[in-house]
């Protein structure tokens, strides 16, 4: 198992080269969505995460669940595009207050702008272009060589047509597309990876997710109760439903319809597709193989699959449940509460480079002491090996865990080519407790 992690690493190398601060500081995102049921509240969240990404385009497409139909094929479950005119109205309505939080948070209006209708006709529709998949061509074929996180929340239709277009129209460029695309797919929600994406997109870093159910209708089948709780409607209720403004109220109205007695989560089975890339310190967008608020994966037939954490691809994202929903319901907070009343995420500062080459039984101080909060809070601390996520064989115990420095000994029997990761956690003691990360990364060598 951990020789096959290894050679994954290896390959990634080639596929998906270390990236540097400046290109991980805004993540250049695409949404494509069928208009479900979840991908409504994870809209929501992910508008309250808009500050993080450099968003090129938020999409409507279809799926083998919905689709808009034509004067020849019905309509199948179809919510009309007008669903996102009611949250870009909500977000509209919080923004003043959002950006009390953090200047950062894009204007109303060019959220709009980046609105399109894609291909949405049928399950697997990608005969003509549209204003959706020309978009992607644009924005994919831009002098801009920074990944573009190209996101399937319903079907890879949209996305197929844009690479479609490009290899029709722009044979040359397909090497270039290939080496910034990184194609995120919740399942396979249509055929068009089958028929069309991986006969002619070879090089194309796809991404596969099945893990999402960990924030999935099926949650209560996969999440164990440490971390259901944060589901559940006790606590849902009481940090994410109500008086949080018009943003949330949309939240709460998809999820629950007329009955809104438990509170209990439903679904936002979309949103690791853009966790997987919130600049939290984990670096999981460096690596598939490194895990993140997004789930954890593998190489596996020609493109990146769910991986397990404890031989459980569901705790590749359950295990982040604390931290993920305590942070969006301060994201919540946001929309209604003056900065000096909200909480709001630590700055991890590290004595240390995040990437360290080491010889097996030496001895690192680390240090998190430098670390601040911005709103004054005093911080907690926790270091932990993830196992998983590394090629050397055996699990680390930390001495001195919850210290802001320790000494991190690498084992005497560490391999020449092993890595070994090391997380570093660092949480305010404010409500809710907001968790910040860095990832250290140690490279065995002679």
């Amino acid at each position: 198992m951990k020789l096959m992690q290894f050679f994954c690493w290896l390959s990634m190398c080639f596929i998906c080269p270390i990236l540097t601060a400046q290109e991980l500081a805004k993540p250049r995102v695409i949404v494509t969505t069928d208009g479900e049921f979840d991908d409504r509240c994870s809209m929501v969240r992910f508008l309250l995460y808009a500050n993080e990404f450099d968003v090129k385009g938020i999409i409507h497409s279809s799926s083998k669940f919905h689709w808009k139909g034509n004067d020849s094929i019905a309509a199948h479950q179809w919510a009309d595009v007008s669903w996102m005119d009611k949250h870009m109205k909500a977000y509209e309505s919080v923004y003043p207050n959002l950006l009390q939080h953090d200047k950062e948070f894009p204007s109303p209006a060019y959220l709009k702008n980046q609105i399109f209708e894609g291909n949405i006709e049928f399950s697997g529709d990608m005969l003509r272009e549209t204003a959706g998949s020309n978009r992607i061509v644009e924005v994919l074929l831009e002098d801009d060589p920074s990944p573009v996180w190209l996101q399937a929340w319903g079907g890879s239709n949209t996305i197929a047509r844009a690479l479609k277009t490009i290899e029709e129209k722009h044979p040359d460029k397909m090497q270039s597309v290939a080496e910034k695309a990184r194609v995120f797919l919740i399942l396979l929600q249509d055929d068009t990876y089958e028929t069309y994406i991986a006969k002619h997109w070879s090089d194309l870093q796809l991404i596969l997710s099945t893990s999402f159910e960990s924030i999935g209708y099926p949650w209560k089948k996969r999440v164990p109760e440490a971390e259901s709780k944060y589901y559940l409607g006790a606590w849902m209720n009481e940090n994410l439903l109500y008086h949080h403004g018009p943003l949330l109220d949309i939240y709460q109205d998809h999820l629950y319809g007329d009955d809104r007695t438990s509170g209990d989560f439903i679904s936002e089975g979309d949103s690791p597709a853009f966790m997987h890339v919130i600049p939290t310190g984990l670096r999981g967008s460096q690596h598939p193989g490194w895990g993140s608020w997004g789930g954890r994966f593998r190489w596996q037939d020609s493109l990146w699959v769910s991986a397990p954490d404890d031989e459980n691809i569901f705790k590749a994202v359950y295990r982040w449940i604390p931290h993920y929903q305590k942070d969006f319901a301060a994201r919540a907070d946001w929309c209604v509460l003056p900065y000096e009343e909200a909480n709001h995420p630590p700055e991890v500062k590290l004595n240390v480079k995040e990437e360290q080459t080491v010889t097996a039984g030496s001895t690192i101080q680390l240090s998190l002491k430098d670390s601040t909060d911005p709103d004054g809070d005093a911080l907690n601390y926790r270091w932990w090996h993830y196992n998983d996520a590394d090629s050397y064989a055996e699990k680390i115990a930390i001495e001195n865990a919850d210290h802001n420095i320790i000494n991190f000994r690498i084992p005497a029997d560490a391999q020449v080519g092993d890595s070994i990761h090391l997380i570093a956690e660092v949480t305010d003691q404010s409500s809710p407790a907001l968790t910040r990360y860095k990832r250290i990364v140690f490279h065995i060598t002679e």
